[in-house]
């Protein structure tokens, strides 16, 4: 990967970090104000205690769920730009070490400990014998 790619990689992930962080931020004030307002409620009569705590954890589980979702978004989007930059992945790079591993060991003539890839050719073809 080039160096463009590793800082623009890295510019969107600190941007995703960011916004994660005002989130959380934003909830945690959010609590706060919500709770000054259920307890001014609760000090005029028009909320018992039970029902403004009730309150307060309903929102606040309900701002969980907004954030696991936002959480699922970032990812997602973070995801098809890596994509869309042409960054590998895990999997694609661990399927290309196993074929790596597979071709190595048949031109050094060795057994290979791992599993051959599906290629769609025999692996018994020689350079004498063409393809089925």
């Amino acid at each position: 990967m080039n160096d463009e790619a590793k800082k623009s990689g890295l510019a969107m992930k600190e941007l995703i970090e960011k916004a994660l962080l005002l989130g959380v931020g934003a909830a945690s004030l959010t609590k706060e104000k919500l709770q000054a307002l259920v307890d001014e409620f609760v000090r005029r009569g028009q909320l018992t205690r039970e029902e403004g705590e009730k309150l307060v954890e309903e929102a606040m589980q309900q701002a969980r769920r907004a954030g696991t979702s936002i959480k699922e978004r970032a990812t997602e989007t973070l995801q098809e730009t890596l994509e869309a930059m042409g960054v590998a992945t895990r999997d694609s790079v661990d399927e290309l070490e196993r074929r790596i591993a597979v071709l190595e060991a048949k031109v050094y003539g060795r057994r290979s400990n791992v599993e051959e890839p599906p290629t769609g050719f025999s692996s018994t073809t020689t350079e004498d014998e063409e393809p089925s």
